[in-house]
């Protein structure tokens, strides 16, 4: 069900004009998107500025645990600015309510934890959710610097 939800509700709502724009700058977790794109791009990026520059620097942060970060009552706000149909909201919005986690080490019985936080990693809906997250984020600079 979740896989159907994304590729038929979550990914078109993306191709509205607000969000499409919004995401312009993204390439991960994206329905045409791949792992090759942001290199190309920085490839290019970085041979062009060395046309006029001696040098470059780049700067690579590592978003791994990014997953981990997003609060679902922030998430779910910016779902409701998508055009999804109603019954499709409160899905997300039940799908995102009352997770729990708890860690089991040797012979503890661990007690559940409520989460507000984190989307469900190797689930279909995490990686559109993230990119509905992230999609307010942008540069705070032009990505041109002169030293």
């Amino acid at each position: 069900m979740e896989k159907s939800i994304v590729r038929s509700v979550l990914y078109p709502a993306f191709r509205q004009p607000v969000m499409e724009s919004a995401i312009a700058d993204q390439y991960a977790f994206r329905p045409t998107g791949s792992t090759t794109a942001p290199l190309i791009s920085l490839l290019h990026t970085v041979t062009q500025v060395l046309i006029t520059s001696s040098y470059v620097i780049v700067i690579a942060m590592d978003f791994s645990k990014a997953f981990d970060t997003v609060r679902h009552v922030t998430l779910l706000e910016k779902m409701a600015n998508l055009d999804l149909p109603d019954h499709v909201f409160n899905w997300l919005v039940n799908f995102f309510s009352e997770r729990h986690h708890c860690t089991a080490y040797k012979d503890t019985t661990p007690v559940l934890q409520a989460l507000s936080v984190s989307i469900v990693q190797g689930s279909a809906v995490g990686p559109a959710s993230y990119v509905v997250n992230a999609s307010d984020l942008k540069a705070v600079t032009t990505g041109k610097c002169t030293v």
